[in-house]
């Protein structure tokens, strides 16, 4: 192989290796803290990070092959199958819509213009987005929401827009507003607030989607990132009775409405005089006489 064909066959193979897309991960977002937020961090909140970081997603871009050995196509020969899947980056824009576990592809296309030569060129393969309106029968509100057409497909196997967000498992979902969603969702159910002025709308409500209903407590922290979870931590540390600060105000009074009461039974004087001799006598510093008188105690003391 010529140098020049060497130089381009390399640089065919790094224009992919090159190409930077601004942003762009392995998933949405990720769950990642210290020691400290472990200590701070509920236990069903850490349980479902965990969850959401080592569980592999639903394969999207390919179809996965059952079983474990296959028949090769061109050597008619038993080989042992492996299901790899197509890695995929996913911007933040995923965030803010609903993309089913699509996401941006990279990968090369043919040169048409030169077949002989089998030139690859790099390329990109973005799923297409529009903006669709759907409709939450639990919030009772209609979402402008961009999706793709696969999540269409998934509400309609779901049968509803709130199945589909309450069902499907997060690491499919990819999406911090479905999170939210999710989380407002197990609110109303979890606090009974859908529909106050129809109670039996609300029974009807709450009875169709009674198997997701988990405890309020919980579902305040579904969605949260972790900063706002460590934020949300904090606040219910800090307004805690024994963390929770005392003003100067309080202290002194209750200071002296003790001393008051002492006083009356004449047990103050008593208090004082044992408190000053349970003090130690603090040593007062030598000063710089002391120091440079050598028959000072100071310098006797130091040299015994």
């Amino acid at each position: 192989m010529s140098a020049s064909r060497r130089a381009t066959y390399i640089l065919r193979n790094n224009r992919v290796k090159n190409m930077k897309l601004r942003r762009t991960k392995n998933a949405a977002y990720s769950y990642s803290w210290n020691e400290e937020g472990e200590k701070m961090l509920p236990e069903h909140y850490k349980k479902r990070c965990l969850e959401f970081m080592s569980k592999e997603p639903t394969s999207v871009h390919y179809i996965p092959s059952t079983g474990t050995f296959g028949i090769h196509k061109n050597t008619k020969l038993p080989n042992k199958i492996q299901n790899v899947p197509i890695p995929v980056l996913y911007p933040q824009d995923a965030n803010k819509g609903l993309w089913g576990g699509e996401g941006y592809i990279l990968g090369y296309k043919m040169d048409k213009s030169h077949l002989r030569m089998k030139n690859r060129l790099p390329k990109i393969w973005k799923p297409f987005i529009s903006k669709r309106a759907v409709y939450s029968e639990i919030l009772d509100k209609w979402f402008e929401i961009p999706m793709t057409m696969r999540v269409l497909d998934l509400i309609d196997e779901c049968h509803g827009f709130d199945n589909y967000i309450l069902k499907t498992h997060e690491r499919d979902l990819n999406s911090l507003l479905a999170m939210k969603l999710r989380r407002e969702m197990l609110l109303a159910l979890a606090n009974k607030t859908c529909y106050p002025d129809d109670k039996d709308k609300q029974e009807k409500i709450i009875h169709k989607y009674h198997e997701f209903i988990i405890p309020a407590e919980e579902a305040e922290w579904v969605g949260l990132t972790i900063t706002e979870a460590l934020h949300k931590a904090w606040r219910i540390r800090r307004n805690l009775p024994q963390n929770r600060p005392k003003p100067l105000k309080e202290v002194y009074e209750e200071r002296l409405v003790l001393k008051l009461h002492l006083k009356k039974e004449n047990q103050w004087e008593a208090i004082m005089e044992e408190s000053d001799r349970e003090k130690p006598q603090e040593e007062k510093p030598p000063s710089l006489i002391q120091k440079l008188n050598p028959f000072s105690a100071y310098n006797k003391n130091k040299k015994q």
